[in-house]
């Protein structure tokens, strides 16, 4: 890797160690901003390797959103914007590690969520895989491990510190959401193109926001982004 490269990289990996660790408690959480269609209150609690953001209320049974964090970043870092996720009445299923491009953690969160919270996820639950940077190019490698339903990457970053294994399998949906101002991990040249030749169900979106907007609150208009689609995919 070039040392420009290594340079940009740094800056993600300081930026997003800013968040608060997770605690190893459940604790409830205050409203993240979600949707206009979002109506369950969410408690947060620690599992091997993942933090679960567990919904309350809507149907009362829920699917589950797997999550990858972004180089350098933990579940904790994205705290608002997963929040605002389960208030949409789903189960954020979030793993922990720094290092979520090959998929293997948010693999291990998502089996845990479904053996622990199977009373309200059911027997069948649909899973969608997500993440941001790192664990956006991820989403794609966890959802090939999981069989998932669908991927809502955000601002994925396929080139410098995750790879896309293989193609999705042809059923399942997959978005895309970059941001205008985005100088880390831009839809062109390469990475638009890449979730693109991954999927043969494929949508793309631009939003506005840099490389950090999704570390900030519920998310700015990334997360507005992804909420709809959590709504279109997720909610029942």
């Amino acid at each position: 890797m070039k040392l420009s490269n290594i340079a940009k990289h740094a800056c993600i990996s300081v930026a997003l160690v800013s968040g608060l660790v997770v605690s190893g408690t459940a604790s409830a959480l205050q409203p993240g901003g979600g949707g206009s269609g979002s109506s369950c209150s969410v408690t947060r609690a620690s599992g091997s390797g993942a933090v679960f953001y567990v919904p309350r209320g809507g149907s009362g049974t829920y699917n589950i959103l797997g999550w990858g964090n972004g180089t350098g970043g933990f579940s904790s870092t994205y705290r608002g914007l997963l929040t605002a996720a389960a208030e949409e009445c789903v189960l954020v299923a979030a793993a922990t590690t720094s290092s979520s491009g090959n998929g293997r953690a948010v693999e291990s969160a998502v089996n845990q969520a479904k053996s622990r919270y199977s009373s309200i996820v059911g027997s069948n639950p649909k899973v969608c895989t997500s993440g941001h940077s790192q664990g956006g190019g991820g989403a794609f490698n966890a959802a090939n491990r999981l069989d998932a339903d669908c991927v809502i990457a955000v601002q994925p970053d396929t080139v410098f510190t995750t790879r896309i294994d293989r193609a999705v399998s042809s059923d399942t949906d997959v978005v895309c959401i970059f941001s205008s101002a985005d100088t880390l991990a831009p839809a062109f040249p390469l990475n638009g193109s890449n979730c693109r030749r991954n999927s043969s169900r494929y949508t793309q979106e631009s939003t506005s926001g840099t490389h950090f907007t999704p570390i900030s609150g519920s998310g700015g208009a990334v997360g507005t982004k992804m909420r709809e689609y959590i709504n279109r995919w997720l909610v029942d």
